[in-house]
């Protein structure tokens, strides 16, 4: 008898446990995907360096402050290296980087 009872809310807990797993392992695969554009914002960073530079030097070349191209910088390398770690903590359980075949490794390109 108590099964019975029990019954619907242990249906109503594996239905909501099912859920959560499959909406954070949805959530995972779209944050994974877009760990490639973090690539470009390191690339971008890289660019806002020297034209930092290049406005503190010249300020007519551009209409913003040196210091916001280098804050900019900055702000792209710890967003870039703030959203892996974030990947790294947020993965479920048991989780592969889905995308990871599209990165490239250390050895790509040398015939191995």
């Amino acid at each position: 008898m108590p099964f019975l009872i029990a019954l619907p809310f242990n249906m109503l807990e594996a239905i909501g446990r099912a859920g959560f797993y499959a909406t954070w392992h949805l959530l995972y695969f779209v944050a994974c995907a877009f760990r490639a554009f973090t690539g470009f914002l390191v690339l971008a960073g890289f660019v806002m360096l020297p034209v930092s530079l290049g406005v503190f030097v010249n300020p007519n070349a551009a209409p913003m402050p040196w210091w916001f191209f280098l804050s900019s910088a900055f702000g792209m390398f710890a967003f870039a290296l703030g959203y892996n770690l974030f990947l790294g903590w947020f993965a479920p359980p048991g989780a592969e980087d889905p995308f990871e075949r599209y990165r490239q490794s250390p050895t790509a390109g040398n015939g191995r």
